[in-house]
């Protein structure tokens, strides 16, 4: 006997969820004060003409705004990847790829996917492209849940990343739904009934509206006796396996007799990450998701975010601005030109010392 085929073809094209809902049935509704237009960075002040001049070629996109959108039959396949009713479509306004043209994205690619196991009543999905991972959760998807708010848009199940520490602990924060739904990779849900917050802002650009809803959010959990690092840290990946300062101990050799404190961001819990980053009025690190902490920093703290020249990414400048932060980037030395090369984000990096501790003062 032949085994009936479990599997059906993945999406052939790329379109917004607004186009989706429309063909289904389906509504889109703007969020009040969702930040709709066009959002300008000015560049960090503190920086090289070369860094300002590089990351200046990114600073303005246009931004169509937050939403909360119902679409009838929607199905939800992997972390987070909005399908049409139909599996033909995937809109690809939510579903990231990162560094991808808006008619691109992986799932294009694939021969063949599983087919959709069925999901009864209202489901939320807030579970974004890496959202297992604390920055991307942290500044992604957590802010999208945050969006629906207590009552989750009248969803009774919600597909989210929740299994980490971290996520556990942010759930203790507000409501969430009875049944919260673990993405696989290459799970594949249809909803009867689906609801989808967009993403909070353009592809790694943060929003203010995102900034004070993740600040207002954790505010309970704010307790100067829960930081004992002091006010000088020095974010360490010394045990990631990617984005280390290969040079680390001549770092450490110029910032602990400066007061530092090596923080492991990974070794604590959620409120101790929040309250030390809130404590400090001195970051220094690696890029890393160690730094998307710095949402919690109060006004006027430096920052000394240190980068490979083929892999300079300006998500924490920009979050830096929006939080008043004394940001200062410091890139390795050398005659490569500075890039953000996606293929080069798992590099390690050789810090600039002699720019690292003017940076610091």
């Amino acid at each position: 006997m032949v085994p009936p085929d479990t599997s059906v073809p993945p999406p052939t094209a790329c379109e917004r969820l607004a186009e989706l809902c429309a063909r289904a049935g389906g509504t889109v509704t703007p969020r009040a004060g969702g930040g709709a237009g066009r959002v300008d960075d000015a560049g960090p002040a503190q920086a090289t003409a070369e860094l300002r001049d590089f990351l200046r070629r990114t600073a303005s996109v246009e931004w169509g705004g937050e939403f909360v959108a119902q679409l009838p039959g929607g199905r939800v396949f992997g972390s987070g990847q909005v399908l049409s009713p139909d599996g033909r479509a995937i809109a690809r306004d939510v579903s990231l790829d990162f560094g991808k043209a808006f008619g691109e994205h992986w799932l294009l690619g694939y021969q063949k996917i599983r087919r959709p196991t069925r999901l009864d009543g209202t489901v939320a999905v807030v579970a974004t492209t890496l959202g297992a991972g604390y920055a991307h959760w942290l500044l992604e998807e957590w802010p999208r849940r945050l969006a629906l708010g207590p009552g989750a848009g009248g969803a009774e199940k919600i597909i989210a990343h929740a299994a980490q520490p971290f996520a556990r602990e942010a759930r203790a924060l507000t409501g969430w739904p009875d049944e919260v739904i673990e993405p696989g990779r290459y799970s594949h849900f249809g909803c009867e009934q689906l609801v989808v917050p967009s993403l909070p802002g353009p592809e790694g650009r943060p929003t203010q509206a995102m900034v004070d809803r993740v600040t207002e959010a954790v505010a309970p959990l704010y307790d100067p006796a829960v930081s004992p690092w002091g006010e000088r840290i020095y974010v360490t990946r010394d045990r990631a396996r990617r984005r280390r300062v290969v040079n680390e101990a001549d770092v450490w050799a110029q910032l602990e007799p400066r007061g530092f404190v090596k923080l492991r961001a990974e070794e604590l819990t959620w409120a101790e990450q929040i309250n030390a980053f809130r404590q400090a009025k001195v970051v220094v690190g690696p890029h890393g998701a160690g730094l998307a902490n710095l949402v919690f920093c109060r006004p006027g703290t430096r920052v000394v975010e240190l980068f490979n020249r083929a892999y300079v990414n300006g998500l924490y400048w920009r979050l830096a601005a929006l939080r008043g932060l004394d940001y200062r980037p410091v890139v390795a030395p050398g005659a490569e030109p500075l890039a953000q090369l996606t293929v080069r984000n798992r590099d390690d990096l050789v810090a600039d010392v002699a720019e690292l501790v003017r940076a610091v003062g």
